[in-house]
Protein backbone atom coordinates (compact mmCIF):
# COMPACT_ATOMS: atom_id res chain seq x y z
CA UNK A 1 0.00 0.00 0.00
CA UNK A 2 2.80 2.36 0.46
CA UNK A 3 2.52 5.33 -2.23
CA UNK A 4 -1.17 4.67 -2.54
CA UNK A 5 -1.58 8.35 -1.88
CA UNK A 6 -0.22 9.60 -5.12
CA UNK A 7 -2.99 9.88 -7.16
CA UNK A 8 -0.81 10.07 -10.53
CA UNK A 9 2.33 8.78 -10.98
CA UNK A 10 5.54 10.54 -10.53
CA UNK A 11 6.28 11.34 -14.06
CA UNK A 12 3.32 13.88 -14.45
CA UNK A 13 3.20 17.39 -12.59
CA UNK A 14 0.52 17.64 -9.91
CA UNK A 15 0.07 21.64 -11.29
CA UNK A 16 -3.37 21.60 -11.84
CA UNK A 17 -4.10 25.00 -11.27
CA UNK A 18 -2.29 25.97 -14.21
CA UNK A 19 -4.08 25.49 -17.22
CA UNK A 20 -3.45 27.67 -20.66
CA UNK A 21 -4.65 30.94 -20.93
CA UNK A 22 -5.40 31.73 -24.49
CA UNK A 23 -6.49 35.27 -25.06
CA UNK A 24 -10.18 35.73 -26.26
CA UNK A 25 -10.59 37.47 -29.69
CA UNK A 26 -11.66 40.79 -27.99
CA UNK A 27 -8.49 41.09 -25.99
CA UNK A 28 -5.92 40.59 -29.05
CA UNK A 29 -4.46 44.12 -29.80
CA UNK A 30 -4.05 45.06 -33.24
CA UNK A 31 -0.88 46.43 -34.82
CA UNK A 32 -0.91 50.51 -34.78
CA UNK A 33 -1.66 51.31 -37.78
CA UNK A 34 1.26 54.01 -39.62
CA UNK A 35 0.14 57.13 -38.25
CA UNK A 36 -0.13 55.94 -34.39
CA UNK A 37 3.26 55.11 -35.21
CA UNK A 38 4.48 57.88 -36.00
CA UNK A 39 2.48 59.71 -33.18
CA UNK A 40 4.43 57.17 -30.85
CA UNK A 41 7.93 57.68 -32.52
CA UNK A 42 7.50 61.43 -32.28
CA UNK A 43 6.05 61.51 -28.95
CA UNK A 44 9.59 59.15 -28.34
CA UNK A 45 11.47 61.72 -29.92
CA UNK A 46 10.50 64.77 -27.87
CA UNK A 47 11.43 63.11 -25.28
CA UNK A 48 14.54 62.11 -26.14
CA UNK A 49 15.40 65.80 -27.09
CA UNK A 50 14.37 67.18 -23.61
CA UNK A 51 16.68 64.39 -22.11
CA UNK A 52 19.49 65.39 -24.12
CA UNK A 53 18.53 69.13 -24.00
CA UNK A 54 18.38 68.53 -19.46
CA UNK A 55 21.72 66.15 -19.94
CA UNK A 56 23.73 69.22 -21.60
CA UNK A 57 22.12 72.00 -18.99
CA UNK A 58 23.93 69.67 -16.22
CA UNK A 59 27.30 69.15 -18.49
CA UNK A 60 27.42 72.94 -18.72
CA UNK A 61 26.56 73.62 -15.11
CA UNK A 62 28.89 70.57 -13.68
CA UNK A 63 31.91 72.57 -15.96
CA UNK A 64 30.58 76.23 -14.61
CA UNK A 65 30.91 74.28 -10.76
CA UNK A 66 34.19 73.52 -11.53
CA UNK A 67 35.46 76.32 -13.10
CA UNK A 68 34.22 78.28 -10.55
CA UNK A 69 35.84 75.99 -7.78
CA UNK A 70 39.19 76.30 -9.17
CA UNK A 71 39.18 79.83 -9.66
CA UNK A 72 38.11 80.05 -5.97
CA UNK A 73 40.93 77.65 -5.20
CA UNK A 74 43.62 80.05 -7.25
CA UNK A 75 42.24 83.34 -5.80
CA UNK A 76 42.25 82.07 -2.35
CA UNK A 77 44.24 79.14 -2.08
CA UNK A 78 47.15 81.03 0.07
CA UNK A 79 44.94 82.27 2.91
CA UNK A 80 46.19 79.67 4.93
CA UNK A 81 49.98 80.78 4.84
CA UNK A 82 48.91 84.53 4.38
CA UNK A 83 46.78 83.68 8.34
CA UNK A 84 50.32 82.23 9.36
CA UNK A 85 52.30 85.50 7.54
CA UNK A 86 50.46 87.65 9.18
CA UNK A 87 50.93 86.75 12.58
CA UNK A 88 54.35 87.07 11.66
CA UNK A 89 53.86 90.40 10.84
CA UNK A 90 52.35 90.97 13.97
CA UNK A 91 55.35 90.35 15.89
CA UNK A 92 57.29 92.30 13.49
CA UNK A 93 55.22 95.62 14.41
CA UNK A 94 55.45 94.57 18.29
CA UNK A 95 59.25 94.62 17.68
CA UNK A 96 58.69 97.95 15.61
CA UNK A 97 56.92 99.89 18.51
CA UNK A 98 60.23 98.85 20.79
CA UNK A 99 62.73 100.60 18.05
CA UNK A 100 63.28 104.13 18.26
CA UNK A 101 62.28 105.06 14.34
CA UNK A 102 65.57 107.30 14.54
CA UNK A 103 67.70 104.67 15.51
CA UNK A 104 69.81 103.78 12.66
CA UNK A 105 71.60 100.20 14.35
CA UNK A 106 71.75 97.43 11.74
CA UNK A 107 68.59 95.95 13.54
CA UNK A 108 66.77 98.53 13.63
CA UNK A 109 66.96 99.01 10.43
CA UNK A 110 66.57 95.39 9.23
CA UNK A 111 63.43 95.26 11.30
CA UNK A 112 61.68 98.03 9.39
CA UNK A 113 62.91 97.03 5.95
CA UNK A 114 61.59 93.20 6.57
CA UNK A 115 58.60 94.82 7.69
CA UNK A 116 58.50 97.28 4.69
CA UNK A 117 58.76 94.47 2.05
CA UNK A 118 57.13 91.74 3.89
CA UNK A 119 54.01 94.41 3.68
CA UNK A 120 54.78 95.22 -0.39
CA UNK A 121 54.71 91.24 -0.76
CA UNK A 122 51.61 91.05 1.32
CA UNK A 123 49.83 93.99 -0.79
CA UNK A 124 51.14 92.47 -4.27
CA UNK A 125 48.98 89.32 -2.82
CA UNK A 126 45.72 90.99 -1.91
CA UNK A 127 46.63 91.15 1.53
CA UNK A 128 45.53 94.48 3.44
CA UNK A 129 44.89 95.48 7.03
CA UNK A 130 41.46 96.50 8.34
CA UNK A 131 40.85 99.94 8.90
CA UNK A 132 39.25 100.40 11.70
CA UNK A 133 39.44 103.66 13.46
CA UNK A 134 37.48 106.15 12.51
CA UNK A 135 35.26 104.02 10.71
CA UNK A 136 31.31 102.32 11.49
CA UNK A 137 31.95 99.12 13.13
CA UNK A 138 31.35 96.37 10.62
CA UNK A 139 30.37 92.95 12.65
CA UNK A 140 31.38 90.91 9.59
CA UNK A 141 35.12 92.43 9.78
CA UNK A 142 35.29 93.68 13.48
CA UNK A 143 34.80 92.34 16.63
CA UNK A 144 33.57 94.52 19.72
CA UNK A 145 35.48 94.07 22.52
CA UNK A 146 34.36 96.47 24.67
CA UNK A 147 32.43 100.07 24.50
CA UNK A 148 33.04 103.44 25.69
CA UNK A 149 30.10 106.26 25.75
CA UNK A 150 30.64 108.55 22.15
CA UNK A 151 32.92 111.60 22.21
CA UNK A 152 33.07 114.48 20.07
CA UNK A 153 35.46 112.55 17.81
CA UNK A 154 33.65 109.62 17.24
CA UNK A 155 30.04 109.39 17.25
CA UNK A 156 27.86 106.25 18.31
CA UNK A 157 28.81 103.25 16.65
CA UNK A 158 31.82 103.99 15.40
CA UNK A 159 34.98 102.45 16.08
CA UNK A 160 37.44 104.42 18.91
CA UNK A 161 40.43 102.74 19.28
CA UNK A 162 41.82 98.71 17.74
CA UNK A 163 43.42 96.45 19.73
CA UNK A 164 44.39 93.96 17.51
CA UNK A 165 44.85 94.61 13.53
CA UNK A 166 42.21 92.64 11.31
CA UNK A 167 43.19 91.26 7.95
CA UNK A 168 41.64 90.83 4.74
CA UNK A 169 42.86 88.59 1.71
CA UNK A 170 41.23 90.21 -1.58
CA UNK A 171 37.05 90.53 -0.53
CA UNK A 172 37.52 87.77 2.54
CA UNK A 173 38.26 88.29 6.06
CA UNK A 174 41.44 86.36 7.19
CA UNK A 175 41.39 87.88 10.86
CA UNK A 176 38.69 90.04 12.40
CA UNK A 177 39.85 93.13 13.76
CA UNK A 178 39.34 94.01 18.22
CA UNK A 179 38.33 96.98 18.50
CA UNK A 180 36.58 99.51 21.35
CA UNK A 181 33.12 100.61 20.07
CA UNK A 182 31.35 103.55 20.73
CA UNK A 183 28.25 102.70 21.88
CA UNK A 184 25.55 104.75 24.13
Amino acid sequence: MKGMWLSKPMSEPIDEEVEEQQPSEEEVDEPPTLEQRIENLEAELATAKKDLLYRQAEVQNALAQVAKTRSEGVRYGGSSLARRIVSAVENLERALEHVDESADDPISTGIRMLHSEIMSSLSAEGVEKIDTVGCLFDPAKMEAITTIPPSEEFSSGHVASELESGWMLRDRVLKVARVVVTSE
